[in-house]
């Protein structure tokens, strides 16, 4: 009996021995059976690429809209995107110009686009010039440059309008560090490939990745911009009078007051207006008389030659009495000699040459 356990012990031994060391070969990365010891360089990378980019793989999440890691969770600053708007006015339209301009450079901005019209010289505006301007003004700065800007001009309307771009700013940063470590692991996989497909396949997924990395780069640079660096949209307008805001009632004199000195204001405007007229196209209209009176002058001339022919000349004029009655007709018609007294008789125009008895007297 006691043989039998010491024979069951001994090959129980030999066994744990024979599992000892199957198992330490395991550990060292070489496989107990033989057999399976080839590696298939070719299937493993192709399939590392394929979960690499298998969204639904827990190696790479793709994160959703609005889902961040616990690096863009640790955002403490709000990411805010200011744009202002200001209407000025102003009497003094250069100074005030220069003055804003040297206001933007003082305050840390400098101005990205400006344009500048002038008015009509017929104009009630009374020659209204008209700028407009757009800064970009550090963002601590704005409301101290917008003050700035009502020191100097008129103000006749401003606003503000604040956008949080702060969940988007996190979205894109958590998407790059996922898309940059989806580049990490393309590289390193590339590194052990030895197909040429493999190399392709890799190198055609790895240009997708750096694309979507430099645009949500360039996504991250733009919010910055407009972050650090707001937007202010200035138009100024040159003008006479300043613009009353919410002015209180007037009474009944005021009115009238104010009534008639718009009418005289209107008056003069016009006036001014019409000499200005009269002395441009004075020119043009003195040509067009002279024209004209020469035109007149030259078909009078001739009416004249043919009314006062001398028929009994010789060589006798090849007018005939009715073309000389015509002529004197013309003439009283356009000089308005015949107005005043009505003819007694009828003019009666006879085509037919005259007869020596109606030629001798």
């Amino acid at each position: 009996m006691k043989k039998r356990i010491f024979a069951l012990t001994g090959i129980l031994l030999a066994l744990l021995l024979v599992l000892a060391g199957c198992g330490s070969r395991a550990a060292n990365d070489s496989p107990c059976d033989a057999g399976y010891g080839s590696y298939n360089q070719k299937s493993e990378s192709y399939k590392a690429s394929e979960t690499l980019f298998d969204t639904e793989s827990p190696m790479m999440p793709s994160p959703e809209p609005g889902e961040r890691d616990d690096d863009a969770a640790l955002t403490t600053d709000r990411k805010l995107i200011q744009t202002a708007w200001m209407e000025l006015e102003s009497r003094d339209y250069p100074n005030a110009l220069a003055g804003l301009e040297k206001m933007i450079t003082e305050q840390g901005g400098y101005i990205e686009s400006r344009s500048e019209q002038g008015g009509s010289l017929y104009s009630t505006r009374y020659n209204a010039r008209y700028a407009s301007i757009t800064a970009r003004i550090p963002a601590e700065e704005l409301e101290s440059a917008m003050s700035a800007a009502g020191e100097l001009c008129n103000v006749v309307s401003r606003s503000t309008d604040v956008a949080d771009v702060t969940e988007s700013y996190a979205d894109t940063e958590a998407r790059l560090k996922t898309l940059r470590l989806q580049e990490e692991r393309l590289l390193e996989i590339l590194s052990k490939a030895t197909e040429l497909s493999d190399v392709l396949e890799l190198e055609s997924r790895l240009s997708d990745v750096r694309y979507q990395i430099e645009s949500y780069e360039a996504t991250l640079r733009s919010y910055d911009s407009r972050v650090s660096y707001s937007t202010l949209h200035i138009t100024l307008q040159e003008v006479v009078e300043y613009s009353i805001i919410n002015s209180p009632p007037q009474t009944l004199g005021q009115r009238l007051s104010d009534g008639f000195k718009d009418s005289m204001r209107m008056v003069k405007n016009s006036a001014e207006n019409a000499l200005v007229w009269l002395v441009t196209y004075l020119p043009l209209v003195l040509l067009w008389a002279v024209i004209l009176a020469v035109v007149i002058w030259l078909v009078l001339a001739e009416l004249a030659e043919i009314a006062f022919a001398d028929l009994g000349a010789e060589p006798a004029p090849p007018v005939k009495v009715g073309d000389k009655l015509r002529a004197l007709e013309l003439i009283y018609k356009y000089l308005g000699l015949g107005d005043g007294a009505a003819a007694e008789e009828p003019v009666v125009i006879v085509d037919e040459a005259p007869t020596e008895q109606e030629v001798t007297p």
